[in-house]
């Protein structure tokens, strides 16, 4: 493992020349601009998926707690 991580190490080697770095720090924000927009995506299904089950639950229980109200009015306690 660590053979490995020396490996990439030495391959990923700060180069010198400035153009070349400019070049990475590009694509490192580019990366990074679609990695926030990706999640931002997830963010917005997972809070919708979570804002449609509740609402199901919601109904739900107003459909139970009219059930048990037409059962109290049928039979009288």
């Amino acid at each position: 493992m660590f053979a490995i991580w020396r490996e990439e190490v030495a391959v990923a080697a700060v180069p010198v020349d400035l153009a070349e770095l400019r070049l990475r720090v590009a694509a490192a924000e580019v990366q990074a601009a679609e990695n926030l927009a990706r999640a931002e995506r997830a963010e917005f299904r997972e809070q919708a998926h979570q804002d449609k089950w509740a609402m199901e639950v919601d109904r739900l229980r107003q459909e139970l707690k009219a059930a048990r109200g037409d059962v109290t009015r049928v039979l009288p306690t």
